[in-house]
């Protein structure tokens, strides 16, 4: 269903490039060009996936960082819970007086 839905998105977009291939000025700054209409937006949109697939990977990596830290402490915390005590000793934290 996947490939099938790629196939027909992939089918409306060649069919917008080819109903708008007008030659139009395109003016960026200091640079001009003249680019079809289809394929400058086409540039566009792919720029601006290539800007969201970005900031999420940075987000991504950003999550997978924290949760490895937060498991790294539970983990310690577990270790620690499971170290065997010597009789007599105080528990962890506790000051002898």
């Amino acid at each position: 269903m996947a490939v099938i839905g790629a196939i027909i998105v992939l089918a409306l977009v060649l069919v917008f490039i080819l109903q708008n291939l007008k030659t139009t000025s395109v003016q960026f700054f200091s640079l001009h060009w003249r680019i079809p209409l289809g394929i400058d937006l086409l540039f566009a949109a792919i720029l601006g996936g290539l800007v969201v697939f970005f900031i999420g990977a940075v987000r991504i990596l950003q999550l997978r960082r924290l949760a490895r830290r937060r498991h790294r402490a539970l983990q310690r915390a577990a270790d620690e819970a499971m170290e065997p005590r010597q009789e007599g000793a105080a528990p962890r934290g506790a000051s002898r007086q």
